[in-house]
């Protein structure tokens, strides 16, 4: 691409989001491209992202989604941006400056102009999550067309084995088919510092113990209500509140110290076999907080912009999971579980008492863990599934 085509896409560029240029500097050779065609498609490609760093950190990836999709988490070595679903001229943009290795699309109509850019490129291109080959352009009822854009795929990684016929029809190789099933928003499960775990596990020795994870403001009085209802059925049944704000901490101790005996994580205040509520008003221990906990209240999904957290989080540490209706940017992982009755959906907030004393329960909680660590599992499985793909076209691709 001469330069004056490459100042003028930089102004295009601008027009639609003056951080594209600042964020596409901001990564590192080599890269993977991730791009999608739908706004819930992004959690799928952000987690599938967070664990291709971790597997292959030598790589820095870009991901791209249309607009609509809820802001993605800063993540070290990866690079999100909005993007129209079929951009042939932000390839040209990005091979000018970029050592792009492999491209993974996740898209239910095939960006023909991408693919076609990419493939003049030589730049190896994964498809997943297709049913069929549908293209958004119109072009695809051309003689021919179909099968001149996907030359340029070196794999498609299939939701299911019953969509190996269309594509085979449409004229890929059966070698480059691979059937990894439908991914998920499954997040690298989150870490804690074992000693703490082992101190805390100690502190509540011979207790159960419940989480209300991510609790906005507005749901605190029904998260308190709801612990006194559980502590009806089990009177040494102890709460970890952590609150979507951690700022309000003190607050919350008051608050609940006129019916509970509270102990506040920022404080160091000890836990005896007297607490009843423990506020982990503190960031990035949340790894800690649900292995601690037999059960799970995802908070902010009983109104409002909905869960402040990925039910896959607590599904991959064990927790049985209790949720209100309003999913928001977790709609994908949400309904996965559900599908698979690996939680526990309330109306209101008035049942999250009762709600709690069930998924509480040994044999509801460990139904509820079991059905959630086979969702996990099978989208494990189809992630490094996709993962291997892409990391053997980008290993291709150097050696050729």
């Amino acid at each position: 691409m001469s330069p004056p085509l490459i100042d003028q896409f930089f102004r295009i560029s601008r027009a639609r989001s003056l951080d594209v240029p600042l964020a596409l500097d901001r990564l590192a050779a080599p890269v993977i491209w991730m791009h999608c065609d739908q706004p819930r498609a992004a959690q799928l490609l952000s987690a599938l992202s967070e664990t291709l760093l971790q597997r292959a950190p030598g790589f820095s990836v870009l991901l791209s989604h249309p607009e609509g999709a809820e802001d993605l988490p800063e993540l070290s070595g990866r690079v999100c941006m909005a993007l129209p679903a079929d951009e042939p001229e932000m390839v040209n943009r990005l091979l000018a400056r970029h050592s792009v290795s492999a491209v993974l699309i996740v898209a239910q109509d095939i960006p023909t102009g991408m693919i076609t850019a990419l493939g003049r490129a030589a730049i190896p291109v994964i498809l997943a999550e297709a049913d069929a080959p549908r293209f958004a352009s119109r072009w695809g009822r051309v003689p021919g067309f179909t099968r001149s854009v996907l030359a340029h795929i070196s794999s498609v990684c299939l939701p299911n084995e019953a969509a190996r016929a269309a594509w085979r029809e449409a004229g890929i190789a059966d070698a480059a088919l691979i059937t990894c099933g439908r991914l998920s928003a499954t997040p690298v499960a989150l870490s804690c510092n074992e000693s703490e775990r082992e101190e805390l596990a100690e502190n509540f020795r011979h207790r159960t113990v419940w989480l209300a994870a991510g609790v906005p403001e507005r749901e605190e009085e029904a998260v308190r209500a709801a612990h006194r209802e559980a502590l009806r059925e089990s009177h040494r049944l102890a709460l970890i509140l952590h609150p979507a704000d951690p700022m309000r901490g003190p607050v919350l101790r008051d608050m609940f110290s006129e019916q509970f005996i509270t102990a506040l994580r920022s404080k160091d205040d000890q836990i005896t076999p007297e607490t009843q509520v423990y506020i982990a008003d503190t960031d990035g221990e949340r790894g800690l907080w649900y292995r601690l906990a037999v059960a799970c209240f995802q908070g902010g999904t009983l109104g409002g912009e909905g869960a402040c957290y990925s039910p896959m989080e607590a599904a991959g540490l064990g927790c049985a999971i209790v949720h209100g209706r309003m999913f928001g940017r977790f709609a994908e992982p949400f309904d996965l579980l559900r599908e698979a009755r690996a939680t526990r959906m309330i109306q209101s907030a008035d049942a999250l008492g009762s709600a709690i004393c069930t998924a509480l329960r040994p044999e509801q909680a460990a139904d509820q863990a079991h059905r959630a660590w086979q969702v996990i599992s099978s989208g494990s499985e189809a992630t490094d599934t996709v993962i291997n793909a892409v990391l053997a076209a980008a290993a291709r691709a150097e050696a050729g």
